[in-house]
């Protein structure tokens, strides 16, 4: 019913989502075309929740799943093993019987959990085509099963292809790139046959048939596996912790790719998927999936492609492709096509008649049928960050937003000096009391040319500088704030407190650093201003005033206590415009900075610590990015502000055979055929295909995404929601206890049960040879030694080892439980830990894992999570050559969730000495 010539006025239906009966309609209930007409627009039955909830319908398409994979298909198969036993022991042999049955059950039961979604239809055909139509062809459901699976699979991959032909090749809907194109459409009539021919023998080999240089001619290209592509992304970012100081301040760092700063988001993504799409899919929010099909995210901002590689029994294996957050004009078109409502269209060929209300136009119920993809899901929910970007020189375009910003940068380094853990060695420290004793006297005044009236509060006119009086004014009252919040037993009614004095100092120096940047930027309006404030945010905090120079008794304080002030200083000044009455007092200061310091982060993207935030889900970020581009050369300087929430998805099912073919043909054109032309054809917006978007996913350097991941494996017991319904507690260790021990006693109760049977029975066939019918008939055909064979067979299952020989001496033997309370010594040798209490020397230091996710991994005692960061190691550093002890290891696909690894290595945690711990890979250790 799915092939259908591709006449404009008779659509073809999508092969992306076939019609199927009962279990195969729940899925596509979340479609923005529930009904496969071409003509209902109703709205989605099962619409997605937008938190992460189960609805009604999900929890049917569950039960449902759960008992065709786990009893109805592995019973049909056990059933269908057992009857054809015996015709093939008679028609192959022992061991040719034994193979056959070995390779057809493993692909019969493997299919019902990796390829369910179109098991039913694999069922069905065989029953019907080998039971009415060729009977004599028969040889038992295994073989027929395993035939008809592959020729269906071969059957569905032709229909892909011809159904991609077709869209492509529709004269009213193909893009024109150039002469050469518009030619060659014509000339393809006489060459239908032959396109038919290679895709005929593409489906029975397994290769992508691809059009020449996007042309309307197909060739055929070579095997090609199901990832596709060979290389393995592994690379690491370059920020702060592994780039060279000159590089952060006048290098690549100061003016950054903004594609390598936006790909952090496509890697949240990656691993929020990891978490959610194993049971996402069992949910049927992703509609039918099986192993090679291709999904487009998309977002606001977010436009991933997902490449589901393989499908298992409680686990999927995927690859995440992100895409340009700014695409090119074709980019953005066919984003247009993908995220424009179904409703809005009123034509019907060249006239504007409407429509009937939940029913589409007829123009847009054709065009919606000649298209290689489909809307699975229109409000697919997943945790992300919502990403605000704004003009930066907008909140410092007057003085008085200036001035606000240096007013709340001198509290922050007042409150970061009061809270500051080195408090009280600079009191006490002589050296520093010494060089600001001038400082201490009430009457200073500091007359730095830097230093101006319009945006220092603290800054008198008739004296010509920044004094220490006006300062006490204004500050005084804040100073007594954070002592009084932190418990300090200090006496600051006395306005010669060395604790003002040393505030006073630090508000200088950090001021003064903030100026000497904004001097040396451009002499355009806030220009210079935004390069003091941006060169501070990066860290460049370097002082060369001779008045300055008693910060280097303590230098670590400009890293604690400056650079952090210049950041959370712009956190507030920026919720000041919100909540400006709230900080009209000190109390409401301190607590604004102090929630920025608990609630928010504030840094630079290329800060180690931004990532870390952004990986490990923070409520709030916040950024200042340099970005001069064409269209922000004027004002370069942006704000980045990120918000924790759901977000909404699109969720975009591509026709997989049309995204392997572009590929092909778009790595054929550029390496054997050498064109690089950066607007060639072959690249331009096609939005039945999404040809712009596709080829822009493909590897570098043929491709441009801005992000790949390598192979993650999502696994069903890390959905939070799933595993809080009926079915995702039955992988729980304590039911499956309680299920084993029951059918434990079943088994027991009826094997003792065929044991009396079998207790007065000859072991032998010893059928009366005389009994006629339809048992004496059987003899005949079986013979004797096949009698003998299959009563020995079932006497020694029943009865332990013994055999032929137990049955005789009439049920003496003891029986063996089949299901032993301990699992077998071959299962506890391969899950066997390999390193725990071992001691191990550090071998490769490149192997240590210094950041820390603590969601990747099941951790013995969650404490341990926090002491194997980099962040609790401070000074220390594990180095090459150090000892210590294995405490836990961590393998790939461990069937307990406490000891299984994200990631294809097995990992290890090491307990160093004075208690510290190391998390590490295998290959960056050995036993001593």
């Amino acid at each position: 019913t799915h092939i259908l010539l591709p006449l404009p006025f008779l659509p073809p239906l999508s092969p992306l989502s076939p019609p199927s009966p009962f279990l195969s309609l729940l899925p596509p209930l979340s479609s923005l075309l529930p009904l496969y007409l071409s003509l209902l627009s109703l709205p989605p039955l099962n619409p997605t929740p937008e938190h992460p909830r189960v609805t009604v319908i999900e929890r049917f398409l569950q039960l449902s799943l759960y008992v065709e994979k786990n009893i109805l298909y592995p019973l049909s198969f056990l059933f269908a093993l057992n009857l054809s036993a015996l015709h093939y022991q008679t028609r192959f042999g022992e061991f040719g019987a034994a193979l056959v049955l070995t390779v057809a059950g493993m692909k019969l039961f493997r299919s019902s959990f990796t390829e369910l979604s179109r098991q039913y239809l694999v069922f069905i055909f065989t029953l019907f085509f080998f039971n009415f139509d060729y009977r004599h062809l028969s040889e038992g459901l295994p073989l027929d099963y395993l035939i008809i699976g592959i020729l269906f699979s071969k059957f569905y991959d032709l229909l892909l292809k011809m159904y991609f032909i077709f869209i492509y090749i529709a004269p009213w809907q193909i893009s024109w790139s150039s002469p050469g194109h518009i030619i060659a459409q014509p000339l393809l009539v006489p060459h239908a046959p032959n396109i038919f021919f290679q895709t005929l023998i593409a489906s029975i080999v397994g290769c992508p048939i691809n059009p020449v240089v996007a042309s309307t001619f197909f060739t055929l290209s070579y095997a090609r596996p199901v990832k596709y592509w060979e290389k393995d992304y592994n690379t690491r970012r370059s920020d702060s912790s592994n780039t060279r100081l000159d590089s952060q301040l006048e290098g690549s760092l100061r003016n950054p790719n903004p594609d390598q700063l936006d790909s952090l988001f496509y890697e949240h993504l990656t691993w929020v998927l990891q978490k959610s799409l194993c049971g996402d899919l069992l949910l049927g929010r992703w509609g039918r999936v099986t192993s090679g099909d291709f999904f487009i995210l998309t977002s606001d901002r977010l436009n991933a492609l997902v490449h589901i590689i393989e499908i298992g029994n409680g686990f999927v294996t995927f690859q995440l492709r992100g895409l340009e957050f700014r695409g090119t004009y074709c980019h953005q078109r066919e984003v247009e096509a993908i995220t424009e409502s179904i409703t809005d269209d009123v034509g019907c060929c060249c006239c504007e008649p409407g429509h009937l209300p939940f029913f589409l136009s007829c123009n847009k119920a054709m065009s919606s049928r000649w298209l290689a993809w489909e809307v699975v899901s229109s409000c697919y929910t997943l945790h992300g960050y919502s990403i605000a970007e704004n003009q930066a020189h907008l909140v410092f375009n007057t003085f008085d937003y200036k001035r606000g910003y240096i007013t709340y940068y001198c509290k922050s380094i007042i409150f970061l000096l009061v809270r500051s853990p080195r408090l009280a060695s600079l009191l006490a420290n002589q050296g520093i009391r010494d060089a600001l004793s001038r400082l201490h006297n009430t009457s200073y005044v500091d007359q730095d040319a830097l230093f101006d009236e319009t945006r220092n509060c603290d800054y008198s006119h008739s004296l010509g500088g920044v004094s220490r009086e006006r300062f006490i004014v204004y500050y005084l009252t804040f100073i007594r704030e954070c002592v009084t919040q932190q418990g300090l037993h200090m006496d600051l009614d006395q306005a010669d407190s060395f604790l003002v004095t040393l505030c006073f100092a630090f508000t200088l120096l950090g001021r003064r650093m903030f100026f000497q940047h904004a001097q040396s930027g451009s002499s355009r309006r806030g220009d210079n201003f935004m390069n003091g404030l941006y060169r501070m945010f990066l860290g460049d905090a370097r002082p060369n005033h001779p008045g300055d120079e008693w910060v280097f008794q303590d230098v670590d304080s400009i890293q604690d206590i400056i650079i952090p002030a210049a950041r959370i200083a712009l956190k507030v000044h920026q919720d000041n415009f919100a909540f400006s009455e709230e900080y009209e007092t000190a109390h409401g200061v301190y607590e604004a900075i102090q929630d920025v310091m608990n609630n928010h982060v504030v840094t630079h993207e290329n800060d180690r610590t931004w990532r870390n935030a952004v990986v490990t889900n923070k409520p709030s970020l916040l950024a200042l990015r340099y970005q001069r581009t064409e269209e922000s050369y004027i004002y370069p300087y942006k704000l980045i502000r990120l918000t924790s929430k759901f977000i909404k998805f699109r969720v975009i099912k591509v026709n997989r055979e049309c995204v392997r073919a572009l590929w092909t043909s778009q790595r054929q054109e550029l390496i054997f055929l050498r064109n690089s032309d950066s607007e060639r054809g072959s690249i331009q917006n096609h939005k039945p295909t999404l040809r712009n978007m596709i080829n822009s996913s493909m590897d570098l350097p043929i491709g441009y995404p801005i992000y790949v991941s390598p192979l993650h494996t999502s696994y069903l017991d890390r959905h939070e929601t799933y595993n809080k319904t009926l079915f995702g507690r039955a992988t729980d260790p304590l039911w499956l206890a309680q299920g084993a021990r029951v059918v434990r006693k079943l088994c027991d109760t009826c094997a003792k049960h065929y044991q009396g049977s079998l207790a007065g029975k000859p072991t032998q066939g010893t059928a009366n040879p005389t009994d006629g019918g339809e048992e004496g008939g059987r003899e005949g055909r079986m013979g004797a030694e096949d009698r003998s064979v299959s009563v020995d067979s079932l006497t020694g299952l029943q009865y332990g080892r013994g055999g032929a020989e137990g049955g005789a001496r009439g049920g003496a033997e003891p029986y063996q439980d089949p299901f032993p309370d301990s699992d077998s010594d071959s299962d506890e040798q391969l899950w066997r830990p390999m390193w725990v209490s071992k001691q191990v020397v550090i071998t490769d230091e490149g192997e240590i894992f210094e950041n820390i996710n603590p969601d990747w991994l099941t951790w013995p005692d969650p404490k341990l999570a926090a002491k194997a960061e980099k962040s609790h190691w401070r000074s220390w550093r594990p180095q090459k050559g150090m000892e210590g002890e294995v405490v836990h290891e961590w393998r790939p696909f461990h069937k307990e969730t406490a000891k299984r690894s994200h990631i294809d290595k097995v990992l290890v945690l090491v307990r160093m000495a004075d208690d510290y711990y190391v998390l590490t890979r295998e290959q960056g250790i050995k036993e001593v």
